[in-house]
Formats: C-alpha cells, sequence, structure tokens
C-alpha cells in the first residue's frame, strides 16, 4: 500500500510517516499542495492524507482540484479544523474521511486500511496461493498451516504477488506498491528482499511459489507454462 501524506508541520509528518511505514506501508510525505498535485501525476497512490492548512494553498483546493479531474482516489482530511461546519465542508468537497486533530495514530492507521479495503471491493480479507495463507489484516502468514516470519517489507512484497497471482509482477510494479520516492533504484535492494522471501517461502515445503521470467518480472503462484 503506497500513501501520499500531504503535512506541513515536520515532526508530525516525521511521526506519521514513521508509523505507517513501521506498519509496512510505502510513504511519501510532502508539505506543500503543488508538490502534492506533482507527486499525484507522477505516482499511483492508494490513499491520500491531507492536511488543509497548507504553507501555498488550502487542502480543500487539491481536493476539489483531484475530484474535479475524475481522481477516485481515496482521500482522509487529517486537520485542526474540526468543528461540524468544517467537516461537513471537506467532506463535501469529497473527502471521503475527516479526522480532526489531535488524534490517537492507531486510529488513523485504521481509517486509512478501511478506506483503501472498501476502495478495492474485490480484494479478498484473506489471500490464498496454494497451501500460502496471507491474512492482511494480521500481518500472518502461513504455509501449509506452519507460520512464516516476514519482515514488514517482505509482506509488502508478497501481499503484492500474491494480489497478483498468475500474472506478470515486473520490478516496476513492486516499487510503485511496496517503495516510496526516495528509492532511488541504485542497488539491488528489490532483489535481495526477493531472494529472502523466496527463501523464506521454500524453505517452507511445498512447490516454488516465485518464478522468474528474466528480463521481465516474477509470476507468482503456480509454474508459468
Amino acid at each position: 500500500m503506497r500513501v501520499l501524506l500531504v503535512e506541513d508541520d515536520p515532526p508530525l509528518a516525521t511521526a506519521i510517516r514513521d508509523g505507517f511505514v513501521a506498519a509496512g506501508l510505502a510513504v511519501d510525505a510532502v508539505t506543500l499542495g503543488a508538490t502534492a498535485r506533482e507527486f499525484l501525476r507522477m505516482h499511483p497512490y492508494d490513499c491520500v492524507v491531507l492536511d488543509l492548512g497548507l504553507p501555498d494553498e488550502d487542502g480543500l483546493e487539491i481536493l476539489q482540484h483531484l475530484r474535479g479531474r475524475g481522481y477516485t482516489i481515496p482521500v482522509l482530511v487529517l486537520t485542526a479544523r474540526g468543528d461540524v461546519r468544517d467537516r461537513v465542508a471537506g467532506l463535501l468537497a469529497g473527502a471521503d474521511d475527516y479526522l480532526p486533530k489531535p488524534f490517537a495514530f492507531p486510529e488513523l492507521l485504521a481509517r486509512v486500511r478501511t478506506l483503501v479495503r472498501r476502495t478495492d471491493s474485490f480484494a479478498p480479507a484473506v489471500l490464498k496461493v496454494g497451501d500460502l495463507v496471507i491474512d492482511p489484516a494480521r500481518a500472518s502468514v502461513e504455509r501449509d498451516g506452519m507460520p512464516i516470519p516476514l519482515t514488514v517489507k517482505e509482506f509488502a512484497i508478497l501481499v503484492c504477488l500474491a494480489s497478483h497471482a498468475g500474472q506478470l509482477v515486473s520490478r516496476s510494479m513492486l516499487l510503485d506498491e511496496c517503495w516510496d520516492a526516495s528509492y532511488e533504484g541504485l542497488s539491488n535492494l528489490v532483489d535481495v528482499h526477493l531472494s529472502r522471501l523466496r527463501r523464506k517461502l521454500d524453505g517452507a515445503g511445498g512447490q516454488p511459489l516465485m518464478h522468474t521470467i528474466r528480463g521481465a518480472g516474477i509470476v507468482f503462484g503456480d509454474r508459468p507454462r
């Protein structure tokens, strides 16, 4: 899951970003409306967390810009404007959810995950590929009933692969869904994570699930014919 965080308070933005990353989300954090518009043009996001009081423009203008151009990406407004009139204005402008400051981070994380789950109405609550069972809500993985411990990044990659089981998943798709814009692609970091994930899955027994198509990407699940 990749989130765009638009928040101009540096300590708060850092705290939210660190919390999201610890929960397995890829996060791009920006402080200006203009930068947010640019990032939204350049990258695919599953959700936007949007402050309203930005230095260069009101966050409602960004929200109206998105909806006016047909963007359906879920947006959670996170702002100090907490009275009823402000909430109604935000929702009428196209917000999917509205959380006033101060807030509890677990609630923010739960709301973001709920918005994404509602948007992707065809995504199953539990992913099953052969004898592998993945529960995104609990961040748990089992193969043939045996738990497989994964790092946060390995789990994010596995969810991406399992969500596209039987399809070719390219390196760029993994980068878009599992890393933020700060990743420069100057190392073999993606390959390192894939190699570790493959060893853990294969070590749990059963047929290999990750099949590399040289120069193209990975097909997850049954071996491609």
